[in-house]
């Protein structure tokens, strides 16, 4: 026998067993176990611990946040944005708030705290608008939606729980061509229909700037007697009670 023939032979002899052993390494019988992956870092961390605060922003209010004087609403606005008591100029106007808005880590919850001088009773609407500083934006959630605003802040300050259905209802309200450019924030802003519907969207404008209060009064009412955008808290929380939860639809 010739050498290149015992060669050929030899490989013809081996080729099953090759083939079977990496057929057997392809059902996991050959190779040994991989371990589990694990971080290359100590990280604690407990699945309970989504619904703690995470994210936190502020604001302080003030009529010189707002995007226009009362004078100026256009006058194609409709009645309902109009104000129904002489208005007064910005820099006449006492009116202070601050607010906080705090994101528990899931992102399955806001919680709004929100402190004004303003008369309760001058209260029609209160709102989260997005849109940058000195500019008018569309609403992400209307506190008013629930019940009686200015019962909401009768003690001066506002306590509020958000959830999705929240920012689903101000969708849900919203009417014809009006309601298209007032209600509903997108991230997207190159994309007309993309909306808002979660609160890690609204988590993700706020990080962006984009999120303010709004308190709007019969004197003030297109453009708003305060307002505030938000922006990361100074300091974090102190501890206290559960929030309280929104008010039933």
């Amino acid at each position: 026998m010739t050498r290149s023939s015992f060669l050929a032979l030899s490989a013809l002899l081996l080729l099953p067993s090759c083939a079977r052993k990496t057929h057997d390494h392809a059902h996991g019988s050959v190779s040994e176990p991989k371990p589990e992956a694990t971080l290359p870092f100590e990280y604690p961390h407990s699945v309970q611990a989504g619904s703690e605060i995470g994210m936190v922003f502020e604001s302080w209010l003030s009529p010189q946040q707002e995007a226009g004087e009362e004078e100026n609403v256009p006058k194609a606005a409709p009645d309902v944005f109009k104000s129904t008591k002489p208005s007064t100029p910005r820099e006449q106007r006492p009116s202070r708030g601050h607010g906080v808005v705090a994101f528990t880590k899931d992102f399955s919850r806001a919680y709004v705290s929100l402190e004004v001088n303003v008369a309760p009773e001058e209260i029609v609407m209160a709102h989260l608008h997005c849109g940058k500083p000195g500019q008018l934006g569309p609403i992400i959630v209307d506190f008013g939606s629930t019940g009686d605003v200015s019962e909401y802040f009768k003690d001066g300050r506002l306590e509020y729980e958000i959830v999705n259905r929240d920012l689903e209802r101000v969708l849900e309200q919203s009417k014809g061509v009006v309601g298209a450019f007032t209600a509903g924030c997108p991230i997207i802003k190159s994309v007309p229909s993309d909306r808002v519907r979660t609160i890690g969207g609204m988590a993700t404008i706020a990080t962006e700037g984009d999120l303010y209060f709004n308190i709007h009064t019969a004197s003030q009412t297109f453009y708003g007697d305060i307002r505030g955008q938000l922006h990361p808290a100074s300091q974090a929380p102190a501890p206290k009670g559960t929030p309280a939860p929104s008010p039933s639809p």
